[in-house]
């Protein structure tokens, strides 16, 4: 989920001993069904007759065709983070969420009636939001610790907003979709995703539409993390979380925009996928096709089969490739081929490039997007003592390196304050996973908007921060809210405002916490010293005690 700073390397994962970068072992080799089933597909078969090695032969490529890169419509001056993420995650799926939870309510009120339960609100349900994202930016352990009276730990703000009760009775019937209409395993129509499909539809089509992407795209797997029972949980030992669902995922390198993504569902009828690989990558380039755009992949993906097939649709491809994967030259193989840092050596098959490399050890790659007249470059790599000296490299190098982290990009802004929380419940994961990356996806384009961009005291252009987007849009999702606002507004129209007092006293609202506090602001009305932050906490209890 992190990206290496590029200082010190155009190929920083292939100087390290990394794997994942390295693309030597793929990080997910070891346990994955798909991946096992993905290699019987490439067993080792040659056709060298057909590559022609060190040809330097001119193999023009085409312009790109497709649309100008950056938001397809820009918002008005006046919008702000809300309406960003509203293009993404729009009013209808909040009203979607209000009706869903409280269907599931009333469903389980059959059953056992709660008296503590309520039906939420629009409002309601958009001040709980606006709480949650408001919890990935101050982080505590324990979500009660949000309500505690403790004067060191305690979260006066979350509480005027909304009771500890109130919050997690939501959170208990908090639903997506009817499970009463949901098919049972076995039947053909049968939809691992059923809980959530409504969301995830609206949010992945959104995405497509609303962005135009770069010419280079990359194809990777994201992960959501989960450690409880599920029937197609994934292990990837090399991954920071290491259990959970899986995502293939299409993003944007430049900024890390999610342009499509596809959640793995495992096997189907305990019969694995055969060509997994391959289908990923062209179910998520589907809608790229035809306009000559580059999709940048890992060695799980890289085959020459997939690139004959995406140049067939006018797409080029690039990416680092196992050796054994069906059609690859194994002239290109062997220790001897390459010996020294530097050192490169090149196949052709049509529009095909095959090159090995070498850094601290070979690196195969496959490219279409590379001309074989211009295929070299150089990269900088530091020696022992320092110094940064330039390395010759073929040109799919730094171009692979500098244009295979979108997914990576885009884990990082969704990870940096995420709001899921530990659930028993998966699909609340995933959730949250789809409400993360609308909110990614709108600060992505805030950022990028004409009418948005930030400005310091003098002047200067000051980049927008994920940070400053979600705290903004807490605010905006919570409003005015307050779960006590007619009794607040009886103690305003009461006449209960703050007033400054000569002595200093105690303030009773902190006294029935147990806490000692003076202050010189007393209540003009209740005649009584309450300081500021206990001002609302003491009128609405004294509203809904008379």
């Amino acid at each position: 989920m992190e990206t290496d700073s590029d200082n010190e390397s155009d190929f920083s994962g292939f100087e390290s001993d990394d794997l994942p970068l390295a693309d030597l072992v793929d990080s997910d080799e070891e346990l994955n069904d798909e991946q096992n089933d993905s290699d019987k597909e490439n067993e080792p078969v040659r056709d060298d007759d057909k590559w022609t090695e060190n040809d330097h032969s001119d193999h023009p490529k085409q312009a790109f065709r497709g649309p100008e890169p950056g938001p397809r419509f820009d918002l008005d001056p006046d919008q702000n983070e809300w309406d960003f993420m509203d293009m993404f995650f729009p009013m209808f799926l909040i009203e979607l969420l209000v009706e869903q939870t409280n269907l599931f309510a009333s469903q389980k009120m059959e059953v056992k009636f709660d008296k503590a339960w309520r039906p939420v609100t629009v409002a309601e349900i958009k001040a709980w939001l606006g709480i949650r994202i408001y919890m990935s930016i101050v982080q505590l352990p324990q979500m009660a610790m949000y309500w505690s009276t403790d004067v060191l730990y305690g979260n006066f703000s979350v509480r005027r907003i909304m009771t500890r009760d109130r919050f997690m009775k939501v959170l208990q019937y908090l639903h997506c979709n009817d499970r009463t209409k949901m098919k049972p395993k076995g039947h053909k129509d049968h939809d691992k995703l059923y809980l959530i499909r409504p969301f995830l539809d609206a949010v992945r089509k959104l995405c497509l539409t609303l962005y135009n992407p770069h010419r280079n795209v990359s194809i990777d797997e994201a992960m959501v993390k989960f450690r409880g029972r599920l029937g197609f949980r994934q292990y990837m030992p090399l991954k920071p979380a290491r259990y959970g669902v899986k995502v293939w995922v299409r993003a944007d390198p430049v900024n890390g925009y999610v342009n499509d993504f596809q959640v793995y569902t495992g096997k189907d009828a305990n019969t694995a996928e055969v060509g997994l690989a391959t289908r990923v990558v062209l179910d998520l380039s589907r809608d790229i096709k035809g306009m000559f755009y580059i999709v940048n992949v890992d060695n799980f993906f890289t085959s020459p089969v997939l690139f004959e097939e995406l140049l067939k649709q006018e797409t080029y491809a690039r990416g680092t490739v196992r050796t054994n994967r069906k059609g690859y030259p194994s002239s290109l193989l062997g220790k001897k081929k390459v010996q020294e840092q530097g050192d490169y050596v090149f196949a052709t098959k049509g529009e095909q490039l095959a090159c090995v490399w070498m850094d601290k050890k070979p690196i195969y790659t496959l490219s279409t997007a590379e001309n074989p007249k211009d295929i070299g470059a150089t990269v900088l790599r530091k020696k022992r003592n320092g110094e940064v000296h330039q390395v010759p490299a073929p040109r799919i190098i730094p171009e692979y390196n500098n244009n295979m982290n979108g997914v990576d990009h885009a884990d990082q802004l969704r990870t940096e304050y995420p709001t899921f929380r530990t659930s028993r419940k998966w699909w609340t994961y995933m959730f949250f996973f789809i409400l993360d990356t609308a909110i990614t996806n709108g600060y992505v384009v805030m950022r990028e908007s004409p009418f948005h961009q930030q400005r310091s005291r003098t002047g200067k252009a000051k980049d927008r921060t994920v940070l400053d987007f979600r705290m903004n849009l807490s605010k905006q999702l919570i409003g005015d809210y307050c779960e006590n606002g007619a009794a607040k507004m009886a103690t305003v129209k009461a006449g209960h405002f703050p007033g400054h007092s000569e002595k200093r006293g105690r303030c009773r609202q902190c006294t029935k916490q147990k806490r000692r506090h003076e202050c010189n602001v007393i209540c003009l009305e209740c005649n009584v010293h309450i300081c500021v932050p206990c001002f609302k906490d003491w009128h609405v209890e004294l509203a809904n005690s008379s």
